[in-house]
């Protein structure tokens, strides 16, 4: 995924972000993200600075070191979502493999990789820390959904892990949709509540800001329309693919439904404004240019009359 922030050009380094994520899991595809990543950051190519390029994992331990050891100029987050080793199984299948802790500490350990060579007793201190979390980020992805893992001493179990590591936490509000699966995300004074307790050890947390949530077009709603046993609208995960709705008579990806009339007028309204915008932009710049043209011709017939008189004078002389 690459995301753009910003009104300038898109291929602007002051404005270009990089995240490589995906739908499985990235340092699995190590070679592939690797290159992706170098190409990103070569000056002959993208030409990117290296912090604004993330890898994110769910935590592939003997991976993430790899990349610590191939690739430690670039960011890494990684994708925790517990903050003990007995909740993450419950929620992360390939818990199980990677020990909570240990992974934590590889984080870290890609976080200081560019330091630790310049430090004599390789021992990093507060100071060292906070300056090196300046340079390049070693982030914590945190879904927030109501229930255990986004209770009061979660937090404080999160900041624990995290405490002294002048690591980033980033409390993700879980995007609703209207799937099986009935989850919701916290009140907003539970997950400030929250963002404090984990600050509180030390930790730079933030509550990441929603976008496009009011067109089913934020983080995680990815989500396709079916027509089942005469209910139109149902909704159901893009991730199930399209075998979970082969048994129905008609799939409704071309039916008009609310929501995707709501989609199609924004889309609408925005086009037109950007036509608007660029019509009279093109007026104002050509009328900026009528009077010097105006003026600029004036003076080039004058001098081409005055040259053509001199010029019979002179020859009348003769």
């Amino acid at each position: 995924w690459i995301f753009f922030k910003g009104d300038g050009e898109i291929f602007s380094q002051q404005k270009l972000l990089f995240h490589q994520c995906s739908l499985s899991e990235p340092l699995n595809n190590y070679d592939n993200v690797i290159a992706a990543c170098r190409a990103m950051i070569d000056r002959r190519r993208w030409n990117m600075a290296n912090n604004r390029v993330t890898v994110s994992t769910v935590g592939v331990t003997p991976k993430m070191r790899q990349l610590t050891k191939d690739l430690p100029e670039v960011n890494l987050a990684l994708s925790l979502h517990a903050p003990n080793q007995p909740m993450r199984e419950a929620i992360v299948p390939t818990a199980k493999m990677y020990p909570i802790q240990d992974m934590v500490d590889a984080l870290d350990e890609h976080m200081v990789a560019l330091l630790k060579p310049k430090l004599e007793d390789g021992v990093f201190g507060v100071d060292e820390r906070k300056t090196i979390s300046k340079k390049k980020r070693a982030m914590i992805e945190y879904i927030m959904l109501k229930g255990d893992t986004s209770t009061y001493d979660c937090a404080h179990q999160l900041g624990k892990l995290c405490e002294n590591r002048q690591l980033v936490v980033n409390l993700i509000p879980y995007n609703q949709t209207d799937v099986e699966d009935k989850l919701s995300c916290p009140s907003e004074d539970d997950m400030k509540e929250f963002q404090r307790i984990v600050t509180s050890y030390g930790s730079f947390c933030t509550i990441r800001r929603t976008m496009g949530a009011d067109i089913a077009g934020a983080c995680g709603q990815l989500v396709v329309t079916k027509e089942k046993e005469g209910v139109v609208g149902k909704v159901v995960d893009i991730e199930d693919g399209l075998s979970s709705i082969s048994g129905n008579k008609k799939i409704v990806g071309h039916h008009k439904t609310r929501r995707s009339d709501s989609i199609s007028k924004k889309i609408e309204e925005h086009s037109k404004s950007d036509r608007k915008n660029k019509e009279s932009s093109g007026k104002d710049s050509f009328e900026k240019w009528i009077k010097p043209l105006a003026v600029a011709t004036t003076i080039a017939g004058t001098v081409c009359i005055v040259s053509i008189g001199m010029m019979f004078m002179q020859r009348r002389k003769r």
